[in-house]
């Protein structure tokens, strides 16, 4: 029995120090407050989609939500999100990226991107992810995308050969929601701390800017996709 038992501590004692308790874990408190549609402020109005702002757990900055109601179907907005390939080719409201699928499985893509900061005196940005087409936990059926950041990957990020501060905080929702009318509300919810010693102000404002420009953008190819299609 003491032979056993010095056997079950020493397993335990190794994958406490040997495997990280956190690699890439799902962040599942983070997506269930940009899940849950109460308390999102609307702050602004731009054209025809409303970006609202929320307050996350302990986090410093904010979340943020862009939304529009549309009459389209939810498969092909989820298609353009997927296509990590492309996001190059019609996220034009962006500014100069690198993205790139890493692996496909059946479940979930994961993907890296490289973001310059054309500020003087602040790095470049970059991050791995994780993103499934589907809702995030049992009985989420609104989420038609989720995603989070990954854990550091060194030899992949040497191999890259990029110069820039990886960002491990964030994750994001796509939710389609079907209103009354025949229309579905599609919106994008996201947490995003890009690191570094902007003041968070600043890292807001990029924040609203940059999700309303996605999402305006993917809507747009997804519209084009659609017509075509028809």
């Amino acid at each position: 029995m003491k032979i056993y038992r010095y056997i079950i501590f020493f397993s335990l004692l190794f994958f406490s120090v040997v495997l990280p308790s956190n690699i890439n874990t799902k962040p599942v408190s983070l997506l269930n407050s940009l899940h849950n549609n109460d308390d999102w402020e609307i702050i602004k109005f731009d054209n025809d989609i409303s970006i609202s702002t929320k307050r996350i757990l302990d986090k410093n900055l904010l979340g943020v939500m862009v939304k529009k109601e549309l009459s389209l179907p939810k498969e092909i907005l989820q298609n353009v999100i997927m296509d990590i390939n492309n996001y190059s080719n019609f996220l034009k409201g962006s500014s100069y990226f690198i993205s790139k699928e890493l692996k496909k499985t059946s479940e979930f893509v994961e993907g890296y991107q490289f973001i310059p900061i054309n500020i003087p005196f602040f790095d470049n940005r970059e991050y791995l992810f994780r993103m499934y087409p589907n809702g995030f936990k049992d009985g989420d059926n609104t989420s038609i995308i989720h995603w989070y950041l990954l854990d550091k990957d060194v030899k992949y990020l040497e191999r890259d050969n990029q110069t820039a501060i990886y960002l491990s905080h964030g994750a994001g929702l796509w939710v389609a929601e079907k209103k009354s009318n025949d229309k579905t509300q599609f919106s994008y919810r996201i947490y995003m701390d890009p690191g570094g010693s902007l003041p968070s102000f600043l890292i807001d404002l990029i924040n609203k800017t940059s999700v309303v420009n996605i999402f305006r953008d993917a809507i747009s190819e997804a519209q084009k996709r659609y017509e075509y299609s028809n």
